[in-house]
């Protein structure tokens, strides 16, 4: 480990680096030990760069973390199954498609790309009442409610049979 040793004498360097882990020759200077052989300067300036990409790489995913936080924090606290949401909202923004949050639901920021991926499913859709929406698959009639989850995201239940009376 480098650490600043303070000179108080005229006409002296101000500051001399010298190496604290090195046992025995904690009182040299850095330039004497690189001289001497102690301590190669490659070996010196490969850990100083390995160190500056370490703190860039942290300091990057830190400043990403926060902005996620940030801009779903407040969203995230909305439903129960938020890291399965979490997961999903960087594919639906970078996509827009509707994204299967689990078994039951699904995260999606319009309603055309839900629409589109039940259709892939074999379901077509019939007509929209308020939140719910109506599918047919086989002749029998299926229902999926929707609810908004953010000011930019939607969420859809997977759709449903309806049990007709008839």
């Amino acid at each position: 480990m480098l650490e600043r040793c303070q000179s108080g004498r005229m006409g002296h360097p101000a500051k001399v680096l010298t190496v604290k882990t090195v046992r025995g020759f904690e009182s040299l200077p850095l330039r004497q030990l690189l001289s001497s052989g102690l301590i190669h300067q490659s070996n010196l300036m490969n850990y100083s760069i390995q160190k500056s990409i370490l703190i860039v790489i942290f300091g990057v995913i830190i400043i990403i973390a926060f902005t996620y936080l940030i801009v779903f924090g407040r969203a995230l606290k909305q439903d129960d199954d938020h890291i399965n949401i979490a997961l999903a909202l960087p594919r639906v923004i970078l996509t827009s498609e509707s994204t299967k949050i689990n078994n039951e639901t699904y995260l999606t920021s319009n309603t055309n790309s839900f629409i589109e991926a039940m259709e892939k499913q074999g379901f077509a859709h019939v007509e929209q009442m308020g939140s719910a929406h109506i599918f047919i698959k086989n002749e029998e009639r299926y229902v999926s409610s929707s609810k908004m989850y953010s000011s930019y995201f939607m969420i859809f239940s997977y759709p449903t049979k309806i049990n007709n009376p008839h």
